[in-house]
């Protein structure tokens, strides 16, 4: 359902009362989620959205993510779990066994065969007691993890009737659709292959990872499965080899892993203080003081970040600037007061504390050394884009009498030369109205005039013959770099949404198209409006998403024309610029 592109229609943030009501009836549909552990996974103070998308097939669906993961989404009115949901419930659903060697074939877009579940009564529920329509899983022998989600398509009964052919389970989610690409997307987890356990005394035995300790439950025919876990983060750990021990005298099964740790957290936390940190020995007096923490962050920490690298507090331990700050405080740095209820000024700095004395800038080698050497590759010069049209079989009739083939790439004058030179070589011009052709056999077939029909207007039947034709562009980017690519060239589309609290975010799409690199592109909009900005990859555009705070569609405007020279057919949205007050 989600193997190819959905188109997004609405992504609308849930209220207080509408998560309540999503949390009671997930629970509802799945009584054995345990209510403190569903509370770890929509943190009352995240923000979770509802997605309405339109699938390939036209089919509307909903689906609801927090922390920017999908987590649940509706088919045919219920609720199915995604795979980074099964991930902390991986007993929610009956489990479908299947080879490692099927899952590229599911992930191509293809049902579970009856042929392809492992037949053994203890992997998999195959042959519990269960009817057609069902949700269930599908998990591999080497991996416990669930990587696809759907529906059965037999009973039990019927399963076993079918003698092992036909489909058992159709697929709706896969891991590596559009779905699980939406937002963020997670490796799959080692949950360990799927074994037999025959001495009782195992089932009450837990496994304990370095990453976190995985509680066992006690399930029917003698399979262990791991249960939940505690504040792992998947995305930040990888884990590259894992060995079994036993300790019998504790009946403690231990999975040592070799573990490598990606603490982006980490690295944006240090960011952060090191522009606090340079920004109090560099750039702040205390003929500042007293200084608004907001004014602090945008003008002098912001301007303090290295330019090839970009603050961004939510992908920070902190969150938000006021936890970094009473941090800050906690370690005797500054002093904050309150001026009035919400907004904060830094009263007092410490500048003998040994943090500010004794700093040095680690990120200074990310800066240019000899500012005054200009790169000639960093200057902007201006796209030259061309748009061309490819020769169809619709039109083929007409322009192969110029000597154009199928599939020729040519511009728009060059099929109106065409059409000029066909109509006035067989005297088809209307000498009643100038402005109309006649239409021949030839010309009628092409644009699927009705033989009611004798003339139409230029303006009318060139745009038709246009589209009949396929489409590419190519963009000049200078320095000996070209862009081809099919289809319609898109403009750069500037759209302003609404987030909670009525807080206004400017979103910029298809920016590679033109040659603009999105990285530069958002730490010039975070230093010019100093304001928070982000990239997002979302599954519905071809090209990463810049995001940034505030309506900021002025600015970028005058950018985009100003330093990248784009020419302002090829900019939409400069409309949705704040209104000015009379």
């Amino acid at each position: 359902m989600f193997k190819k592109p959905f188109k997004v229609k609405s992504n609308t943030q849930l209220k207080g009362s509408d998560r309540k009501k999503f949390k009671n009836e997930l629970q509802n549909n799945f009584p054995a989620i345990d209510s403190v552990i569903l509370s770890n996974i929509i943190p009352n103070k995240e923000s979770m959205f509802v997605v309405k998308a339109i699938t390939h097939s036209e089919q509307v669906i909903r689906f609801f993510c927090v922390q920017n993961l999908p987590i649940v989404f509706e088919y045919e009115s219920k609720m199915y779990p995604t795979v980074y949901f099964l991930w902390h419930f991986p007993e929610l659903l009956y489990n479908f066994t299947t080879h490692p060697e099927v899952f590229p074939v599911i992930a191509g877009g293809a049902d579970l065969m009856i042929a392809g579940v492992v037949k053994n009564d203890f992997v998999n529920k195959a042959h519990s007691d269960f009817q057609a329509g069902e949700r269930v899983s599908i998990n591999l022998t080497n991996n416990k993890a669930s990587i696809a989600i759907g529906k059965t398509l037999l009973s039990s009964h019927g399963m076993r009737m079918a003698e092992r052919q036909g489909k058992c389970v159709k697929v709706l989610h896969c891991y590596g659709d559009y779905l699980s690409n939406f937002g963020q997307k997670l490796p799959i987890p080692d949950f360990g292959s799927v074994f037999e356990v025959t001495n009782k005394t195992d089932l009450e035995k837990f496994v304990k990872i370095e990453i976190g300790e995985f509680h066992l439950h006690n399930l029917e025919n003698g399979k262990i499965s791991c249960g939940t876990y505690d504040d792992i983060k998947l995305s930040e750990t990888i884990i590259n080899s894992i060995e079994c021990t036993e300790d019998t005298s504790e009946n403690v099964i231990c999975l040592t892993g070799v573990i490598e740790n990606k603490e982006p957290e980490n690295t944006m936390d240090e960011l952060i203080l090191n522009s606090f940190l340079k920004t109090l020995k560099t750039t702040t007096k205390k003929t500042d003081l007293p200084l608004l923490t907001s004014n602090f962050y945008k003008l002098h920490m912001i301007a303090s970040c290295p330019p090839s690298l970009i603050i961004d507090l939510k992908k920070s331990s902190y969150k938000k600037l006021s936890k970094f700050l009473d941090k800050m405080v906690d370690l005797g740095i500054i002093k904050i007061q309150t001026v009035t209820k919400g907004v904060l000024s830094i009263s007092e700095i410490n500048f003998e504390h040994d943090l500010i004395k004794q700093f040095e800038d680690p990120w200074s080698n990310y800066e240019n050394p000899d500012k005054s050497i200009v790169d000639p590759s960093t200057v902007k010069q201006a796209p030259e884009i061309v748009e061309k049209y490819v020769v169809t079989a619709a039109v083929l009739p007409l322009l192969e009498l110029y000597d154009y083939k199928k599939k020729d790439t040519i511009t728009s004058s060059v099929v109106r030369k065409a059409i000029s030179d066909y109509v006035k070589r067989n005297q088809l011009q209307d000498t009643t109205n100038r402005k109309n052709l006649i239409l021949n056999d030839l010309l009628r077939n092409i644009v699927g005039e009705p033989y009611t029909t004798t003339s139409v207007p230029w303006d009318e039947f060139i745009p038709k013959v246009l589209g009949k034709m396929g489409q590419s562009f190519k963009v000049e980017l200078g320095n000996n770099e070209t862009k081809i690519s099919k289809g319609k060239l898109q403009p750069i589309n500037i759209t302003v949404g609404t987030r909670s609290g009525n807080k206004k975010v400017t979103m910029i799409d298809n920016l590679d198209f033109y040659g603009i690199n999105v990285q530069e592109f958002s730490k010039e909009c975070q230093h010019g409006v100093a304001a928070s900005t982000t990239i997002n990859v979302l599954p519905h555009l071809k090209s990463p998403q810049v995001q940034v705070q505030g309506n900021q569609v002025l600015f970028i405007g005058k950018l985009l024309m100003d330093k990248y020279s784009i020419p302002k057919k090829y900019i939409r949205g400069l409309e949705n610029a704040p209104k000015k007050k009379k």
